[in-house]
């Protein structure tokens, strides 16, 4: 495997991980809510969530993922210690 399918296939499932967790439904407060609305909730453009939310995967920026998990209250180390869990 390339060192650049490497990095597609990584991008895809962080993706596919944040997608499961945080937008399957889209939820503030504990009630769903729109795509619009979440991503106002985490200072995203809907875009940006629509990108992740593609099956193509996105190439993400840990700034994007930083904001996500700020209003999510999740621990950056945390979440990553369980992406690699999830992805073994």
């Amino acid at each position: 495997m390339t060192k650049s399918t490497s990095i597609i296939r990584l991008n895809k499932n962080l993706c596919l991980f944040i997608k499961n967790k945080f937008f399957n439904p889209f939820k503030i407060n504990g009630k769903e809510t729109s795509l619009n609305k979440y991503a106002k909730a985490c200072n995203l453009s809907s875009s940006t969530i629509s990108k992740i939310n593609d099956s193509e995967g996105y190439n993400i920026p840990v700034s994007t993922i930083y904001l996500i998990l700020e209003f999510e209250k999740i621990d950056l180390a945390d979440f990553f210690a369980e992406f690699a869990v999830q992805t073994k």
